[in-house]
C-alpha cells in the first residue's frame, strides 16, 4: 500500500492522505502525480488533485480511505506546474489545495471524462466520404475537415453528436491524427535598430535555454519603450523564434479588452499556428477547450489575462508580460497573487526567458533594472518613422476655469480636430454621470446603506432627470429620489462629473460630431468592448470619451489630441502609490496621441501646474520621476525598499474585527525583524454590511517577512473565531 496526498478545493491549509494500490503508485511514486482523483470526503465524493506521493503516512493506515478512481483521460499536470502552485501557495500564504484547484477550469474540477479527440488535430485519411443532405451534421463535419485539419474541440460545438461521429470515423480508419503544421510567419515590418537590439537579446536567451549557447546567469528582461515604440512588434519577432524552436509562447495582458486586437496581430503573423485566449470573459466550454489545448501542447501561443499565468504548457519557451506595471495583474480575491511576479518565478523555474514590457515600468521592476537583477532593454523612439512623442501642455484651472468640467482651450482644440477630420480623446477616470447626489438645504448625500461609500448617479446621454443610483463597490442600485429623503427639498443636485455627464456635455457642444463613450458601463456585455473599439479604430468616431480602458495598448492611427480632465485627486490620496499610478496613467493616455505621421497634442487640466509630477509628464522623463520616487520610498522605508503583508479581517461588528487583529498582533509569535503596526479600520470600512479592518506587517527583508508569516499564519488558522473571516495579502497594492 502507498499513499497519495490529495489537494481538495477547501479553505484548509493541509492536504489529505488517501491510500492507493501499488499499480497506481508506479515505480517511483510518480504515476499518480498531477492527476485528478475521485476520493471520499465526509459523506460525499470529491474530485481532488494528487500533489504528493509517499510510502508512509503519519496517520493510522487502517483509518485512511482509499482513492476511489484515478482519472486518466488527460495527461497529468506536469511537475513544473505543481512546483509553481506550491511556490504560489507558500509565498502568498494560501491553502495549497484551494490554490491548485482554483487554477483549473471549472469543468476540469468535476468527475467528467474528457475525450482525447478534443485536443487531437484530425484529418481525413484519403478522400472525405459524401453523406446525404439530410445528415447535416456529418455533411458539415466532413466538409470542414476536408478544408484543413481541425482540432476536435473546434468541431465539438457543431452538435452534441459531433464527437460521437468523429469517434466512429476514427475507429473505422477514416480519419487520423494530423501532424503539426510547419511554422508560417507572415511578412513583418523591419525592426529599427533599438527594436532589433531588444529582440536579439531575448532571442539569445532562447538559444541559451535550449543549450545552444553557454549557460548564462538568469535575468528577466525589462523592455522599457516609450509609447508607440513598437513593443508589440518585438513580442512578435521573439515569439516567432520561440515557435521556430518548437516551443510555446505565453503572452499576458492586463485587461480583457486588450486581447482582441493582440490576438488579431498574432493570428495574422502566424496563420498556421494555433493561438488561443484565456481570460474570464470566455464561457466555461471555451475556457476548457483552450486550456486543454495549452495543457496538451496543441496551442502554440496562449494570450490571456493574469489567470493565464497558471496555465500548464508542456513546451513553454517564452513568457511576455505586456504593460507589466498595470495593477490589474494583481488578483484581489481568493489567492492574491501577482501574475507579473509569478511570470518571473515561472520563467526562472522552467529556464525560459521572460520579457516585461512597459512605457512606465512598475517602480519595483525599475529598481531591479537599476540594480542589475533585470536586464533593461530601452527603446527611446517611436516605431513609425518621423512620428514624435506628443507635445504636452498644462491648463491652469486657477487661471482658466472649466465650463462643464472642460476648459476653453480643450473645447477649441477638439473643434480644430473636428475641422481637420482627426480624432480626439477626452480622458476622465471616473465612470457614471456624477459621483454623488446631494441636497443643498440639509446636506443629505446619496450614501450606500451597505457600504461606507456614496451611490453614484448613472444617467444615459440626453436624460436631464431620473436615472439610477449605483454603488460601485457592492452593486446596490436604487431609483433617483424625486425629493430629498430627509427634508423633502426637490432641488437635489448632482455634484462632480463622470464619463456619462462628460459625454452629454461634449455631444451638446458638438451636435454634428460622432461621440463614443468607452468605459465599464458601456462595455458590460460580451463583445461590446471589441465592437466599440473597432468603431474607434475604423474611423467611425470623432471624439472618444473614456476611462483607463482607453489609456493603454490601443493604436488609434488618426487620434491627434488627448485631453485629461479632473486628474488632481490622486495628488491628495493617502495611498503612497497614487502618484506613481497617476504618472503612469497620464503617460500612457498621452501616448495614444500622434502615433502615426500626424503630430499629437496632450492637454492636462490641473490646479497644481507646478507639481513635479506634471513637469515630469511634460518632459516625458520617466527616469527622473522614478529615481525621485525611489529616493523618497527609500527614505520612508516603503516598497520597494521594504516588504509588506496585510492581515485583513471581516466581521459583523468592527470591534470584533479589531479585537482579533489585536490578539493576532500580541500572540507572541517571534517577529524576527518584522514590524507589526496597530490594527485600523480599512478605508472602505463597511462593504456589503460587513465591517473590515486590517493590520500591516512590514520588514526590510523579504525572507524575514516570509519566515514570520510561515509561523504566524498557522496561529491564525488555529485561533480565528467563527465570527470573523480573514486573509493575508502579501505585497499588497492598496494600503
Amino acid at each position: 500500500m502507498a499513499f497519495f496526498r490529495v489537494a481538495l478545493d477547501l479553505p484548509l491549509p493541509e492536504l489529505f492522505d488517501y491510500s492507493a494500490g501499488m499499480a497506481d503508485w508506479g515505480a517511483d511514486g510518480s504515476a499518480g502525480l498531477g492527476r485528478r482523483v475521485i476520493v471520499p470526503f465526509g459523506r460525499k465524493s470529491s474530485v481532488g488533485l494528487v500533489l504528493e506521493a509517499t510510502p508512509e503516512s503519519t496517520f493510522d493506515p487502517a483509518r485512511i480511505k482509499p482513492v476511489r478512481e484515478i482519472l486518466r483521460d488527460t495527461p497529468p499536470l506536469p511537475p513544473a506546474w505543481l512546483e509553481l502552485l506550491r511556490f504560489c501557495a507558500g509565498y502568498y500564504q494560501h491553502p495549497l489545495g484551494a490554490a491548485a484547484l482554483a487554477a483549473l477550469p471549472a469543468k476540469f474540477k468535476t468527475a467528467q471524462a474528457f475525450d482525447p479527440l478534443l485536443w487531437t488535430r484530425l484529418q481525413w485519411i484519403g478522400a472525405a466520404p459524401e453523406y446525404p443532405k439530410r445528415e447535416r451534421v456529418k455533411t458539415m463535419l466532413a466538409a470542414t475537415l476536408a478544408q484543413a485539419p481541425q482540432f476536435g474541440c473546434d468541431l465539438a460545438g457543431a452538435s452534441p453528436k459531433a464527437l460521437h461521429y468523429l469517434a466512429e470515423w476514427r475507429a473505422a480508419g477514416l480519419i487520423g491524427e494530423a501532424p503539426a503544421p510547419a511554422l508560417v510567419v507572415a511578412d513583418a515590418p523591419q525592426l529599427n535598430p533599438e527594436q532589433a537590439a531588444a529582440a536579439a537579446a531575448v532571442i539569445a536567451a532562447l538559444a541559451t535555454a535550449e543549450g545552444k549557447q553557454p549557460a548564462a546567469p538568469y535575468t528577466p528582461f525589462l523592455l522599457h519603450g516609450v509609447t508607440g515604440s513598437g513593443k508589440t512588434e518585438v513580442y512578435l519577432h521573439v515569439a516567432a523564434q520561440a515557435l521556430q524552436r518548437g516551443r510555446q509562447a505565453l503572452i499576458l495582458v492586463p485587461e480583457i479588452n486588450l486581447t482582441p486586437r493582440l490576438l488579431e496581430h498574432f493570428r495574422t503573423r502566424f496563420p498556421a499556428s494555433r493561438v488561443v485566449a484565456l481570460h474570464s470573459g470566455l464561457n466555461e466550454s471555451e475556457r476548457l477547450h483552450n486550456w486543454l489545448l495549452a495543457h496538451t501542447g496543441g496551442a502554440d501561443i496562449v494570450l490571456g489575462t493574469r489567470l493565464a499565468i497558471l496555465t500548464p504548457m508542456p513546451r513553454l519557451g517564452l513568457i511576455v508580460v505586456d504593460e507589466e506595471h498595470d495593477p490589474s495583474f494583481k488578483q484581489q480575491e481568493g489567492m492574491r497573487y501577482s501574475a507579473r511576479d509569478l511570470a518571473v518565478f515561472r520563467a526562472k523555474n522552467e529556464a525560459v526567458p521572460v520579457l516585461l514590457g512597459s512605457a512606465t515600468p512598475a517602480l519595483e521592476s525599475y529598481a531591479h533594472a537599476q540594480s542589475g537583477r533585470y536586464t533593461r532593454l530601452a527603446i527611446n523612439s517611436r516605431a513609425v518613422p518621423d512620428a514624435m512623442l506628443p507635445k504636452v501642455s498644462l491648463i491652469d484651472l486657477n487661471v482658466t476655469p472649466a465650463e462643464n468640467g472642460v476648459a476653453a482651450p480643450v473645447w477649441a482644440a477638439v473643434q480644430a480636430r473636428l475641422e481637420r477630420g482627426e480624432q480626439s480623446l477626452v480622458f476622465l477616470n471616473r465612470r457614471g454621470f456624477a459621483p454623488v447626489l446631494s441636497c443643498p438645504a440639509c446636506a443629505w448625500v446619496s450614501a450606500c446603506l451597505r457600504c461606507t461609500s456614496y451611490l453614484v448617479l448613472h444617467r444615459r446621454r440626453g436624460m436631464q432627470t431620473g436615472g439610477k443610483l449605483v454603488c460601485h463597490h457592492c452593486g446596490w442600485e436604487e431609483k433617483v429620489p424625486e425629493a430629498c429623503p430627509t427634508c423633502g427639498n426637490i432641488d437635489i443636485r448632482a455634484y462632480g462629473q463622470g464619463t456619462q455627464r462628460l459625454e452629454s456635455h461634449i455631444a451638446e457642444a458638438y451636435p454634428g460630431a460622432r461621440v463614443l463613450r468607452i468605459d465599464r458601463d458601456s462595455t458590460s456585455r460580451k463583445g461590446e468592448a471589441e465592437a466599440l473599439l473597432n468603431q474607434a479604430h475604423g474611423g467611425e468616431v470623432d471624439i472618444l470619451v473614456g476611462t483607463q480602458m482607453l489609456a493603454k495598448g490601443h493604436d488609434f492611427k488618426n487620434l491627434t489630441l488627448v485631453a485629461a480632465v479632473n486628474v488632481d485627486a490622486a495628488l491628495f490620496s493617502s495611498d503612497f502609490r497614487a502618484s506613481e499610478r497617476l504618472f503612469a496613467q497620464l503617460m500612457q493616455v498621452a501616448g495614444r496621441a500622434g502615433r502615426a505621421e500626424k503630430p499629437g497634442e496632450v492637454l492636462i487640466q490641473t490646479r497644481k501646474p507646478d507639481h513635479p509630477l506634471f513637469q515630469a509628464v511634460i518632459a516625458a522623463d520617466y527616469d527622473r520621476f522614478a529615481k525621485t520616487l525611489l529616493a523618497e520610498r527609500s527614505a520612508a522605508g516603503l516598497p520597494p525598499a521594504a516588504f509588506q503583508a496585510m492581515l485583513r479581517v471581516e466581521a459583523v461588528k468592527l470591534d470584533t474585527a479589531l479585537a482579533f487583529l489585536k490578539a493576532a498582533a500580541e500572540c507572541g509569535i517571534e517577529q524576527g525583524g518584522v514590524t507589526l503596526y496597530d490594527p485600523v479600520p480599512m478605508n472602505l470600512t463597511r462593504l456589503m454590511n460587513v465591517e473590515r479592518a486590517q493590520l500591516m506587517a512590514e520588514s526590510p527583508s523579504r525572507p524575514a517577512l516570509q519566515a514570520f508569516l510561515s509561523r504566524w499564519v498557522p496561529w491564525l488558522y488555529a485561533n480565528a473565531p467563527r465570527s470573523v473571516r480573514w486573509h493575508v495579502e502579501v505585497d499588497p497594492l492598496e494600503i
